[in-house]
Formats: structure tokens, C-alpha cells, sequence
């Protein structure tokens, strides 16, 4: 499946913005539970690319069943931000069966040190998701919560809450997403950082 997806500009309080202008290119290639990911194939030109594979595998331990999957991403990967990594990348992650319609997720990169847990789930209509993430070099955890809610109109409302009072406020509906960025919910947001984001995507089969 190779997946075009045309990058556009911005539309903020400021005006309509330059960056992230452009056509971005993502490919991938999946067979028997191992997918090779091509990310911003369009980047190759300006020589910053390298690629990614993930293997998950499904298994059975003490009648529990769990998701495994590995990842790895070469030196220069884009994945994150666009930006190339400065060093190859190791992902393991662990998913468990729900508890009372929760599932857990534990997760470890070598790019950052850190450690994720993450649990999620639905209460009636709201989907929830609870992350640790914890910062084996430097001792420290961040906390976030997050509270997705379908509203009238096709509309998805999700608010994300960081244990630092800083969070965000999103509205989708189809390609088109108004994101407010908060810096603390103690107070009102700065509404030149308003955010009109429209998406574009194709997949193309082979």
C-alpha cells in the first residue's frame, strides 16, 4: 500500500501559514505479521531517509493472550515529526487482554529511554486512554489523560489533560480538525495558537 498524503498549509488566527507545505509520501509493505515502512519517501531528495520494520506476533502465555511487537528504525528515520533520528531506534511493546473493558499497554523505546504504560477503554460513549510515560535516565514521569467524545453532527471532540496542567482541545469532523493548544487549563487559551488542519490521503493498491 503506498499512501500519498498532501501536507497543507495551516490556518491559525495569524493567517494561513507556510510551513509544512507540500506533498508527503509514506509506503508500506506487509507480509505474515512483519511490515517494512518507507516514511516520507518524499524527503529521500533532500537525503533524509531511512526505513523501519515492525513484527507482531500473537502469543499465548499462562492462557493470557498478548500482543508482541518489535520495531526497528535505522539511523535518519523521519517517523517522529519528520525529523531525522539521530541514532538507530529499538521499540518493544506488550499489549494485554482488557480487565472490565480496559486493555494495557506496555511499551519501550531506546530512542528516548523511556518506559510507556498505557491503559484504554470505553465507558458508554467516551473512549479513555490513561499514559505513563517514565524516563529511565532521568527518573522523571509525565502523566496524560484522554477523553474522546462523539458529538451531533459527525463531530469527535477529544481533550488531552498532562499532569503539568497543559493539554489540548481538538474538533473533527471528516478532513478537517480545529486544534486548541493549552497551556493550562487554569486559565483561557491563547487563541492565536488556533489551529485549522484539513487532511488529504490516498492508498494506492499494488
Amino acid at each position: 500500500v503506498d499512501r500519498v498524503t498532501p501536507v497543507l498549509p495551516e490556518l491559525t488566527k495569524d493567517g494561513l501559514s507556510t510551513v509544512n507545505y507540500g506533498v508527503q509520501v509514506n509506503a508500506t509493505a506487509t507480509s505474515n505479521g512483519v511490515t517494512l515502512f518507507a516514511d516520507n519517501v518524499d524527503m529521500i531528495r533532500d537525503k533524509k531517509f531511512a526505513p523501519r520494520v515492525a513484527i507482531k506476533h500473537k502469543a499465548t502465555v499462562a492462557d493470557q493472550k498478548l500482543d508482541l511487537e518489535v520495531s526497528f528504525a535505522m539511523k535518519g528515520n523521519t517517523a517522529t515529526k519528520r525529523t531525522p533520528s539521530e541514532k538507530d531506534v529499538l521499540k518493544f511493546a506488550i499489549g494485554g487482554p482488557a480487565v472490565s473493558g480496559f486493555s494495557p499497554k506496555a511499551e519501550y523505546s531506546t530512542g528516548n529511554d523511556t518506559a510507556t504504560m498505557t491503559v484504554s477503554g470505553k465507558v458508554d460513549k467516551a473512549a479513555l486512554t490513561l499514559k505513563s510515560e517514565y524516563n529511565l535516565k532521568t527518573s522523571k514521569n509525565a502523566l496524560t489523560a484522554t477523553v474522546a467524545y462523539p458529538l451531533p453532527e459527525g463531530i469527535k471532540a477529544t481533550v488531552e489533560i498532562k499532569d503539568n496542567k497543559s493539554g489540548s482541545v481538538k474538533l473533527a469532523k471528516d478532513r478537517f480538525t480545529l486544534e486548541v493548544p493549552v497551556q493550562s487549563f487554569e486559565k483561557a487559551p491563547d487563541t492565536s495558537k488556533i489551529v485549522l488542519k484539513v487532511k488529504f490521503a490516498k492508498d494506492f493498491d499494488f
